[in-house]
């Protein structure tokens, strides 16, 4: 069936958190998804902490030892989720104790209407994309107007993004299935689940003494759609990446996540069917299947 998410904003000093089911990580991901929306809501109000968690983290329960990390995964699970009477190790048996009995403290809050009021959803089919993602925790920073603007893809005619929130704050595993194993050039892999758990925020000023950090999660196919149809391709039916004639560059994800080297698009018109197709710098195709895109 595949791992399944749940997203969580929590405050340790209140003990009020907000959860969402999130489904499978590249189920609702995206940013016209209501996980993300409630997140993106409760941040532009509050400092939370994010934990998008996934059910394998039932199996890396040992090797969490930070008290906050574990009251986060009291907020989506209890004891019921936990073979107790099979619990040998005393240090595991102690968290899963922990968990338990922090998930009756929580005081839990719904705010899917709000969060869909405030963003015009309706309208917008978005949260805003304006200010900067702060992480408190760590005093760095994201521009995500920076962020939404290398990130932007399309899927089924409408443009979104993998949101960032689900991507940096989850507890494992999700992120690959996002970018079904091929990613832009400038996406930043390495970041997925480094600020889980976390203290964050969404300003609209940069606080003193907070860095900005480099930060794209873009699937290629999606990304690709959106160059085509705002950039186009050059001479040499080469796809571009930006208004400057930056040509379009991605990368195919391995197994484990690494990544291989970079190819470009090659556009290609046949019988009123536009196709892609992956090339290296040099314009020799690759071993892959040209991609119909009507």
């Amino acid at each position: 069936m595949g791992q399944l998410f749940i997203a969580s904003a929590y405050d340790i000093d209140s003990k009020t958190c907000c959860t969402f089911y999130a489904d499978k990580f590249h189920a609702n991901c995206y940013s016209y998804s209501a996980a993300v929306r409630a997140m993106h809501y409760l941040l532009r109000k509050n400092p939370y902490r994010i934990m998008w968690g996934g059910n394998d983290v039932i199996e890396d329960i040992m090797d969490i030892d930070s008290e906050e990390d574990l009251m986060g995964i009291s907020t989506f699970l209890d004891y019921d989720n936990f073979d107790i009477d099979n619990l040998e190790d005393k240090s595991l048996y102690d968290k899963v104790m922990f968990i338990g009995e922090n998930n009756k403290l929580w005081n839990y809050i719904d705010v899917e209407d709000e969060s869909k009021e405030y963003f015009n959803i309706d309208d917008t089919f978005s949260v805003k994309y304006s200010g900067y993602l702060i992480n408190h925790t760590k005093k760095l920073a994201v521009n995500l107007a920076d962020y939404y603007e290398k990130s932007v893809s399309v899927i089924q005619n409408i443009e979104m993004a993998i949101d960032l929130v689900p991507v940096l704050t989850e507890t494992g595993g999700g992120t690959l299935m996002a970018f079904d194993n091929c990613i832009t050039y400038n996406t930043t892999e390495d970041l997925a689940g480094k600020w889980c758990g976390d203290l964050l925020q969404i300003v609209e000023s940069l606080p003193e003494g907070y860095e900005i950090i480099n930060c794209c999660f873009a699937e290629s196919r999606k990304r690709s759609y959106y160059c085509y149809k705002h950039f186009g391709y050059n001479k040499d039916g080469l796809l571009l990446n930006d208004k400057n004639g930056t040509l379009y560059n991605n990368a195919m994800l391995g197994v484990f996540g690494n990544r291989g080297p970079s190819c470009n698009i090659s556009i290609r018109k046949e019988n009123n069917s536009t196709y892609f197709k992956p090339v290296n710098s040099d314009n020799t195709e690759l071993e892959s299947e040209d991609i119909n895109i009507g």
